[in-house]
């Protein structure tokens, strides 16, 4: 026969990181460990030499039921230091958790000869637990480019669900992001310093996506010289240019006259390059000069005026003639 191996009444369950619980006391909502005292019989061996409790089943009931509708094996644990065992049963339980409801536990204590069974535990509850659904974010745009001189750009966060939220941070200190944290869709403006030398990137994190701000170079410093600062013209006027050198490729110049005879071929360029002008004829009689500015440069042009022709010498009479 097998005697009595558990003892009765003696049967809890726990939360989580909570104190003990009477049997019959508040129900417990979404436990994970059961508390029991072990058999009377944990130890003891049949006359054959084998074990009278070879394992512990924790059975789940429907209140009032005779049959589980869940039974897991706890195996054999060792008791704890003040005699109770205690196992978490959220891993072994077939189906955990169960549906929402309330239930009540008992734990069989199983040997060669028979099982015996404890009290009913105190009430618990399964109660679904609702996961949100995952935070996902998109940004209005990915990569801006800034002028050296430096700004302020916005970008657009856009949640997945409104209860979502996101920080932003710059890998740069001359980038620097406003707020630093929001929840579901928001702005972040990130403002750029402006640059004192090489171009330069930075990247801005916001909702764990990446938006690239590229800053342009301090532009050169830009300096032009001009193939000629005079030169002559005929009075009936000519075509001719002038050759442009600049410092660098990217430095950009304008040209202007004042001199409505003096007409340009074009009004601006970039880098080394040719300006055109033309000389009209100079009917005014008078030397005349006018300017031309490039890059900042002056080229004078001097042009002759046309030559008169002598007036007639004068006629000596050799007799006076009289005249009727």
């Amino acid at each position: 026969m097998l005697r009595t191996i558990i003892r009765t009444a003696s049967l809890f369950l726990l939360c989580a990181l909570s104190s003990l619980t009477a049997a019959g006391q508040t129900t417990v909502v979404n436990p994970k460990v059961v508390e029991f005292d072990p058999s009377a019989d944990h130890a003891a061996l049949t006359a054959e030499g084998h074990a009278l409790v070879t394992r512990y089943d924790l059975q789940i009931f429907l209140p009032g039921a005779t049959q589980p509708i869940s039974t897991a094996s706890l195996g054999k644990p060792a008791a704890d230091a003040d005699g109770k065992i205690r196992v978490d049963f959220s891993t072994v339980l077939v189906g955990w958790p169960l549906a929402n409801g309330t239930y009540e536990a008992r734990v069989a204590a199983v040997g060669p000869t028979g099982s015996g069974q404890s009290d009913p535990s105190n009430p618990f509850d399964f109660q679904a637990v609702v996961t949100p659904p995952p935070c996902t974010f998109t940004l209005s745009v990915a990569a801006v480019s800034v002028a050296a001189t430096g700004s302020t750009s916005t970008v657009s966060v856009t949640a997945s669900v409104g209860t979502c939220g996101w920080t932003a941070a710059s890998n740069a200190s001359w980038a620097t992001v406003t707020p630093a944290s929001g929840t579901g869709t928001g702005t972040v403006s990130v403002t750029v310093a402006a640059n004192t030398g090489d171009a330069r990137t930075a990247t801005v994190t916001i909702g764990g996506l990446t938006y690239t701000v590229t800053q342009a170079a301090v532009p050169p410093s830009c300096t032009f010289t001009l193939s000629a600062t005079a030169v002559s013209v005929a009075a009936t006027g000519s075509t001719s240019t002038v050759s442009v050198t600049a410092s660098a490729g990217t430095c950009a110049w304008t040209a202007s006259t004042m001199a409505s005879w003096l007409p340009l071929a074009t009004a601006s360029g970039v880098g080394s390059a040719s300006e055109g002008y033309s000389v009209s004829r100079n009917g005014t009689g008078q030397t005349r000069t006018a300017t031309v500015s490039v890059g900042g440069k002056v080229l004078t042009v001097t042009q002759a005026s046309v030559a008169r022709p002598a007036p007639p010498k004068g006629l000596k009479l050799s007799s006076v003639i009289a005249v009727k």
